[in-house]
């Protein structure tokens, strides 16, 4: 830079070289750092080709082209809300924010001038602009979930009761045999932790021969457990089985279901306290019942001492029929269970009525084998896990395919069907009182006895002879209406206004 007499002249050249240093010099210092830690946002890439633009400036031309463009990066299901895909499986966690954000991508790259000269500028601006806002956005995906191309049915999602969605690919439960997933073609949201392996898992099968016993009943167990577990990860529920493994503490039983928790992923999950307990008046909202939409496992845990069935509930919620529920703010949606309830605690539910509807599916598992504490090992099902986890989900298709192949009845080896009955025959004290407390012929028209007498006569005997508490008057008339061949109130003798059981008589009136 120069000087003259009037001073120091302006120099652009110099100005230039100095700007361009401090810029330079601008680049080089990072950016500050936040204390918070940095969240990565998933948001699909626009794919917005240059110069296209709705087929008509609505918000159903808008919906069109937004299924055109993301048909295969979102799905919307009936009463659950919108899914994204993330590789493998459609994924609801996010789902609805990532529909709203590329709603919001699509519309800022609506293009400015149809070339076309179907819209003017102007036209092209307001409809550009109320897009963009968050009334347009919510406008086009309401339009875009009724699209055919998006919207599934829940008993689609998840539907498929032989495959078994992992991260690196669909499973055929009959075969083992595991298939690159397809957006267009496969319709998973939940899938496991771990692809399956096969490999050794010393630990896994050491684990098993430790809890239920190396000899031959022990072995007989663990292959019983197979089965019933291969047929756990299937979406079948033609079984209605639920099994029960029952016995006091440090004897494997939550570490084994510890362990199909982790590896099975979102397709297991623990129910909520008293599941499937009678909590009287207490009614659940059935948004408790979405939970089990296309699950294979849930494992009900915490019984306390005391607790009775909701045997009505047990029947429902292992039987195949469809089961209606909603989430919060969404309508109501039904589908079919995919589920399997496994039960475990210390403690053996009360049940009030039983018969064959319920027995039928109870498969108690007795865990005798009580681990020392020299021998414990912290964080067990962790451990099995991180070493074996493939290994152990491949040993679990294969007890699948096992199941697929034979169609067990899984009644269970001698040890489960003896303890089973026996658990029957504590809890049926209703038959147990029919039996040494009254006569019973079905030839004797004129045996019968007084609803209201028998029932007080009953509660007696439970407190006096059992020290139990007796069934409810609903549950005893109805196993004594059963047992008497009545297949409903109506059927009773009625007599001065007072309802008797024919064929049925207490001893001590005789």
């Amino acid at each position: 830079m120069s000087s003259s007499a009037e001073g120091p002249r302006f120099d652009a050249i110099a100005a230039a070289q100095q700007m361009l240093a401090l810029e330079a010099a601008a680049e080089a210092v990072p950016a500050p750092t936040s204390p918070f830690p940095t969240q990565a946002v998933h948001a699909p890439a626009t794919g917005l080709p240059p110069g296209e633009i709705p087929g008509t400036l609505t918000d159903r031309g808008n919906a069109k082209l937004f299924v055109r463009l993301y048909r295969d990066q979102f799905r919307h299901v009936e009463g659950l809300g919108w899914y994204s895909w993330d590789g493998y499986r459609w994924k609801r966690t996010g789902g609805e924010k990532a529909a709203l954000w590329a709603a919001g991508e699509m519309a800022e790259e609506i293009p400015d001038t149809d070339s076309r000269g179907v819209f003017s500028d102007r036209e092209l601006h307001q409809h550009k602009r109320r897009t963009m806002s968050t009334t347009g956005m919510k406008a086009l995906l309401t339009q875009a979930k009724a699209s055919p191309d998006l919207s599934v049915d829940p008993d689609t999602l998840d539907g498929d009761p032989y495959a078994l969605c992992t991260p690196e690919g669909v499973v055929d439960l009959h075969n083992g045999r595991i298939r690159k997933p397809d957006p267009i073609r496969d319709f998973h949201s939940r899938a496991t932790s771990v692809a399956p392996q096969n490999m050794p898992t010393p630990r896994w099968h050491r684990f098993l021969g430790d809890t239920f016993g190396d000899d031959a009943e022990g072995r007989e167990m663990i292959d019983f457990l197979h089965l019933l577990l291969g047929y756990s990860i299937t979406g079948d529920v033609g079984a209605q089985v639920l099994p029960f493994l029952h016995g006091q503490g440090k004897n494997g039983k939550s570490v084994l279901l510890d362990v199909m928790i982790q590896i099975l992923g979102d397709y297991a999950d623990a129910a909520p306290p008293g599941f499937l307990m009678d909590r009287g008046a207490f009614s659940e909202h059935s948004t408790e019942l979405t939970e089990l939409h296309g699950r294979r496992l849930i494992v009900c845990s915490e019984l306390k001492p005391n607790d009775r069935f909701d045997e009505a509930r047990v029947r429902l919620l292992t039987g195949g029929d469809k089961i209606k529920a909603r989430r919060m703010r969404q309508d109501y949606f039904s589908f079919t269970p995919t589920h399997k309830l496994w039960l475990l605690g210390n403690h053996r539910p009360e049940v009030s009525t039983g018969g064959f509807a319920f027995w039928r599916r109870i498969r108690l598992l007795p865990f005798e084998r009580i681990v020392p504490d020299e021998r414990k090992i912290d964080n067990l099902a962790v451990e099995l896990v991180k070493d074996e986890g493939p290994g152990i989900l491949h040993w679990l298709t294969e007890g699948a395919r096992r199941y697929l192949s034979t169609r067990d009845t899984l009644a269970g080896p001698d040890r489960v069907r003896i303890a089973t009955t026996a658990y029957a025959n504590t809890e049926d004290h209703i038959g147990r009182f029919l039996t040494e407390c009254c006569i019973q012929d079905p030839e004797n028209n004129e045996l019968r006895a007084e609803q209201g007498l028998l029932y007080a006569s009953y509660s007696n005997w439970c407190a006096n002879s059992e020290g139990i508490r007796p069934g409810t008057a609903r549950a005893f008339a109805t196993r004594v209406r059963q047992e008497v061949g009545l297949a409903s109130p109506a059927d009773m003798i009625k007599s001065n206004g007072r309802k008797f059981y024919p064929n049925l008589a207490l001893a001590a009136e005789e």
